[in-house]
């Protein structure tokens, strides 16, 4: 699930019915909270992705095309099985096994920010990343509106892989680098076979290709020179 978090008229709940993070936020980002916030008294794996009526029929969920709630009964089975319809928080809660009142108060709380376009919680839509894959028709923030048309959805999400991000340590000419800080004769690392230039963060897919094209470029040129 990727640009779906950054849209009005949806959150993420944990297990308990609260929100925990910026959904908007990078996949990077979200992925991280999800296993750094996971514990035995607070599930964030899996979590809840929760949406409502209007946000059916504007957006795409993974497989689910946009469409009224009269299209749900076309739905494909596979689909059925994982998405929970209700006409109220309350029973939704009840059909996802989340605490009703606890959902309801984190439901109401939202509601009342998104109203403002605001976020106090995680200040979702602040940044220009979260607001880039926003919608721009939902003002005055286009990451947030209230869901307040029925009936409601909740679908279950769980982190996943989509890659590996990180890897031997180089120096500006792509020449790997020891545990000791010492160059390793011969040896270059580029793209994800070296560690990223940004760090612990990732911005977006595609992100490693310029580094990549950049460092190869070096790498090769030092080569060629040595």
């Amino acid at each position: 699930m990727f640009v779906e978090r950054a849209l009005p008229g949806c959150l993420i709940v944990n297990q308990q019915g609260e929100r925990y993070m910026n959904e908007s936020a990078s996949y990077h980002v979200a992925g991280g909270e999800m296993m750094r916030l996971n514990s035995d008294t607070c599930s964030t794996i899996p979590s809840w992705f929760i949406f409502d009526a209007k946000y059916r029929g504007e957006y795409p969920v993974g497989p689910l095309l946009p469409g009224p709630p009269e299209t749900d009964g076309l739905v494909k089975a596979s689909m059925k099985d994982i998405m929970h319809r209700s006409e109220s928080i309350s029973k939704l809660a009840d059909k996802i096994g989340v605490d009703a009142a606890v959902l309801e108060q984190t439901f109401n709380r939202f509601n009342e920010y998104a109203e403002k376009g605001e976020d106090p919680d995680f200040n979702r839509g602040v940044n220009g990343y979260d607001r880039y894959y926003g919608d721009p028709r939902s003002e005055p923030n286009p990451c947030l509106a209230p869901l307040a048309k029925a009936p409601f959805y909740a679908i279950k999400i769980f982190p996943g892989d989509i890659g590996t991000k990180g890897g031997v340590l180089t120096n500006e000419n792509g020449q790997a680098i020891d545990t000791n800080g010492n160059l390793i004769k011969g040896l270059y690392a580029i793209g994800n076979t070296s560690a990223s230039v940004m760090g612990r963060s990732y911005p977006g897919a595609g992100s490693t290709l310029g580094p990549a094209m950049t460092f190869g470029y070096l790498a090769a040129h030092h080569a060629a020179q040595s």
